[in-house]
């Protein structure tokens, strides 16, 4: 185990999900008890997240992670950088840049991101 290659997998997995709107895979990722805070500030939980990317809502067209920098606290891993990509929301395409904290731990051998904050650069 490997906590910085393990994140690094683990979330880029969980971003080619995004991407493709696979639902199923993305929920391989996430914590069952997820929060995940948007650049609004809005709070969404694990099926939330879910519905949004299942139903097209909102289609991430490209999610690429920046400046990455991974922590090791207890069981926790912490990561902060920056992602920038492109979005498709209520039928506008805009770039996304933001930079981000997310924390995941180990469930059964294997990472699940349980929080998600982003702010707007």
């Amino acid at each position: 185990m490997n906590p910085t290659t393990d994140f690094e997998r683990a979330d880029t997995a969980r971003r080619a999900a995004m991407v493709a709107a696979d639902a199923t895979a993305l929920a391989a990722y996430l914590a069952e008890d997820l929060t995940w805070t948007h650049s609004s500030g809005r709070t969404d939980h694990r099926q939330a997240v879910l519905d949004t990317i299942a139903g097209g809502a909102v289609r991430y067209l490209s999610l690429d992670a920046r400046d990455v920098q991974v922590r090791t606290v207890g069981d926790a891993v912490v990561a902060t950088g920056e992602v920038a990509g492109r979005v498709r929301k209520d039928g506008e395409e805009r770039d996304l840049k933001n930079r981000f904290l997310s924390v995941w731990r180990y469930e059964a051998g294997a990472l699940r991101m349980m929080a998600w904050q982003s702010t707007g650069l």
